[in-house]
């Protein structure tokens, strides 16, 4: 594989950091969307057939997301020239 040139494709760093973030900056929040997600899921499985389940995980999912561009925002914005 050749070594990368100054006119050699940009690579996107946000990905990485992304998932630097997810598991170390929010790990918390991730806990508590995962164990959400289980909970419906169980409501879900529980339900009697044509009983309508309510309940989402939402809240959490934009929680965890917001955690993660909070996160990765300043890191990303650090390497871009």
């Amino acid at each position: 594989k050749k070594s990368p040139t100054p006119m050699s494709d940009p690579v996107d760093v946000k990905p990485k950091i992304e998932e630097e973030c997810k598991h170390h900056h929010c790990a918390k929040a991730y806990k508590e969307l995962e164990a959400c997600t289980e909970r419906v899921n169980k409501l879900i499985a529980e339900a009697k057939p044509g009983q309508e389940v309510s309940a989402n995980c939402t809240g959490q999912y934009f929680e965890f997301w917001h955690c993660v561009d909070h996160c990765t925002a300043p890191k990303l914005f650090a390497q871009l020239k």
